[in-house]
Order: C-alpha cells, then sequence, then structure tokens
C-alpha cells in the first residue's frame, strides 16, 4: 500500500502540472488512482466517471459513454479538488447500485436546470436538487417511494459533509466514513489531513509505519493519541 502511495505521488511530480492563478479549487491536481482511493470507490469506476465508457446497447452495438464528471486537466485526466467533491456525491449512487447510465441521465438534467460549470456542487442543488436529481435516476431506486427515500437520505448525507463558503460552493468536505480526515485544497496541497489541522495524515502513517509510537507522534505534532490513531485507521480503510 505505502509503495502504490510513494508512485502515485512520483507520479504526480513527474507530470509537473503548471499551478496558475485563480480559484485554487480547480487547480489540477488529484489522479483518478488518487481520488480513488481517498474516497474509497472502485478505480474502474472512477475511470469510468473520468474518462467515459462503453456499452453494448440493445442493437448489440458499442457505443462510448462520455463522461459524468469533466476532470480540471482533460489530457492529462488529472482532477481538481471540485471534480474531487463531485465524486464524493456520485459515490451515493453507486451505494445505492444505480446503473452508471441512469446517472449519466441524471446528471445530463440537473446540468439544464442549475447553471455553472460544478451544479452538484451548487448551494442550490443542495437545497432543492435531492428530489430533481433522485427522480431522474431511473427505476431502479424509483420503484418504490421507500427507494426514493433511501436514496434521497444518503445524498444528503454525503452532501452535508461538505462545507462551504459564503457563496455556496465547497471549501472542505470528509469523505465518507471519515471522522478524523479532510480533504481541504488550502491545506498540505489538497491532501488528506487530520480534521481541524493542516498535518497530512500520509506522513503520520508513514512515521509509525517506520517505527515511531502513537504518542511520540502526538507529542510532536501537538495532537491527541486517539485522533492520531484514528486518522491513521481511516486513512487505511
Amino acid at each position: 500500500m505505502e509503495r502504490q502511495r510513494q508512485r502515485i505521488e512520483f507520479d504526480m511530480a513527474r507530470r509537473k502540472v503548471l499551478r496558475l492563478g485563480g480559484d485554487v479549487r480547480e487547480h489540477p491536481r488529484y489522479s483518478i488512482e488518487e481520488a480513488a482511493r481517498y474516497l474509497r470507490i472502485p478505480l474502474t469506476t472512477m475511470k469510468d466517471w473520468v474518462s467515459g465508457y462503453k456499452r453494448k446497447n440493445r442493437a448489440g452495438r458499442i457505443r462510448q459513454y462520455p463522461p459524468v464528471i469533466q476532470p480540471a486537466d482533460v489530457t492529462l485526466n488529472l482532477l481538481s479538488f471540485y471534480n474531487l467533491a463531485e465524486a464524493h456525491i456520485l459515490r451515493a449512487t453507486r451505494d445505492r447500485d444505480v446503473p452508471l447510465e441512469n446517472v449519466r441521465r441524471a446528471i445530463e438534467y440537473i446540468r439544464q436546470q442549475f447553471a455553472g460549470p460544478h451544479p452538484l456542487l451548487s448551494h442550490e442543488f443542495e437545497t432543492s436538487g435531492p428530489d430533481v436529481f433522485v427522480s431522474h435516476l431511473g427505476q431502479t431506486i424509483n420503484a418504490t417511494r421507500h427507494g426514493q427515500l433511501a436514496m434521497r437520505t444518503l445524498l444528503e448525507a454525503y452532501l452535508h459533509r461538505i462545507e462551504r463558503d459564503k457563496f455556496g460552493m465547497p471549501t472542505q468536505f470528509s469523505p465518507m466514513k471519515s471522522e478524523h480526515i479532510a480533504i481541504n485544497p488550502k491545506l498540505s496541497s489538497g491532501k488528506p489531513v487530520v480534521k481541524g489541522t493542516g498535518i497530512m495524515v500520509a506522513v503520520l502513517a508513514s512515521r509509525k509505519e517506520s517505527g515511531e509510537t502513537v504518542p511520540e507522534l502526538a507529542q510532536d505534532f501537538g495532537l491527541q493519541s486517539t485522533d492520531i490513531e484514528q486518522a491513521i485507521a481511516e486513512y487505511a480503510m
């Protein structure tokens, strides 16, 4: 696992992505592999979301479907913080086993209803969009009212883990099943950090793996031992 992380970090460094001005949340910084690991999404699913996918239609012909997430850097397939937050929200559909084609159709509809390059992330979507989104996900979950309510509840759970600025756009979020980890584009280059700090969880995990004890790390970084233990455990999930 540690070698895989080092390989991803080396690959990102090798690409030498140019950081320009503007909103740091739009900067390309995450590989598909990183995004999949941080959000606990299967790599094949992330690739389908970002690069598109091929499926046989009813006539038996292979059809190419477009991505459901438009990466910040199409050439290098690198994602921005906003892209990561979009994938975080879409993970709810995977938890309910919604077919990707249904997800794509629902997103296309949402893009028509809510203006801007990232409609899933807008405050308008958070407050009034879930019902519309769920209603367009198809018969997979719409067969019963119970299915719709379950999907809406799950979607809201993902949305509530996102912190927003005064304009309603994401500034930080915690991946599902993570209570001690946050991803903030302004902290540690957007890598997962211990919530409420700028301390990278990967650094803590690496030093612990190298033989340092949790109490030693707690003293060095000024953290509670339980916070370190929980953050490392969540990072390894």
